[in-house]
């Protein structure tokens, strides 16, 4: 029998029992592993690990590590590194960025070290996501950090802080809000909520191939709230996309995801709104852009009511049900508001 250390959602953390390990590695694919090195390292790290399980079959589905990183010589300068790996089943169900909190709010009651800091390939696309919803912060690029296929790969940095963990009852930093609606800063957890709550049927197809090699383009994230009674009802994102190498020819694309209960009630439309305004307001880019499916016609609708013009058909853009999907691009610049 297995102890659990932490449980959430369906995910547990447990103590591995002796042989665990070596049955994870061996139905494992090895999906993103550094080349193997059978020079003498550098230094020796000791090692901790737990077990990712399922807790409706009791099943393994994983394993978590970690081990101390030093800034300087005091715990003050310490910080604890994790890593995961999953076998191929059960990535994509959002295990990888349960998990992952999990064990960082582990450490951060079991421990005195105030930092914890993982990093994954850059086009580790799927991990990348699961850190940021497991309220991780992308923090630069770490360049040649490992090899695989033998060649050098650049990792991308993720860090959390003990401070970054809000409690529940601390008062939300509304940024905008109007007719009932704000924007948010999300507490830790609250991303990986919304993104769960808000799937909808113009989700693109899951696709865990590698990407050609492109940089990293930091995200950020504000949620929707019901200004009245506090209630989550979606979220907003937005990156920088670039025109031609400048500020100038620099645009932010936003994107949105609304749980059920909150779509067909302007909520969309006043969030895109509100966001559009405030990058406006806070930033020097003069456009905010943003698109969705063909087939998508309440968020066109919500879109242009927000003052977004349509600007055209983006062809075969993503992937839905197997086939290539067009999706209509809007924008909308400084001077038409």
């Amino acid at each position: 029998m297995r102890t659990v250390v932490a449980e959430r959602d369906g995910v547990a953390l447990v103590e591995l029992l002796e042989g665990d390990q070596a049955w994870l590695d061996e139905r494992g694919d090895g999906a993103f592993e550094s080349d193997p090195d059978d020079r003498e390292p550098l230094q020796r790290l000791t090692v901790y690990r737990l077990g990712v399980a399922d807790t409706m079959s009791g099943e393994l589905v994983g394993s978590l590590s970690w081990h101390a990183e030093g800034y300087g010589p005091t715990v003050n300068c310490a910080a604890w590194n994790i890593g995961i790996a999953l076998l191929p089943a059960a990535r994509g169900r959002g295990i990888g960025s349960g998990a992952q909190r999990m064990l960082a709010e582990y450490l951060f009651a079991t421990t005195e070290v105030d930092r914890i800091e993982a990093s994954t390939e850059v086009i580790n696309v799927a991990e990348r996501r699961a850190l940021t919803r497991a309220g991780f912060r992308p923090e630069g690029v770490i360049r040649g950090a490992a090899m695989r296929g033998g060649e050098r790969r650049d990792y991308l940095g993720f860090a959390l802080l003990r401070s970054d963990l809000r409690p529940a009852s601390e008062e939300r930093v509304i940024v905008a809000a109007r007719d009932g609606v704000g924007l948010a800063e999300p507490f830790p957890g609250d991303v990986d909520i919304i993104f769960k709550a808000s799937a909808s049927e113009f989700d693109q197809d899951e696709d865990r191939r590698p990407r050609p090699m492109l940089p990293p383009v930091p995200g950020h994230h504000l949620i929707i709230l019901d200004t009245a009674s506090g209630t989550l009802l979606g979220g907003m994102s937005w990156h920088a996309v670039d025109y031609g190498g400048t500020l100038g020819a620099t645009a932010w694309n936003i994107g949105i995801g609304l749980i059920p209960q909150a779509r067909g009630r302007g909520v969309g439309t006043s969030a895109q709104r509100l966001l559009a305004e405030h990058l406006f307001a806070t930033t020097e880019l003069d456009r905010v852009e943003a698109s969705t499916d063909v087939a998508n016609l309440p968020e066109q609708r919500s879109l242009e009511k927000a003052g977004f013009r349509r600007e055209g058909v983006l062809r075969g853009t993503q992937v839905r049900g197997g086939v290539r999907r067009d999706l209509v691009q809007y924008g909308v610049l400084r001077s038409d508001l």
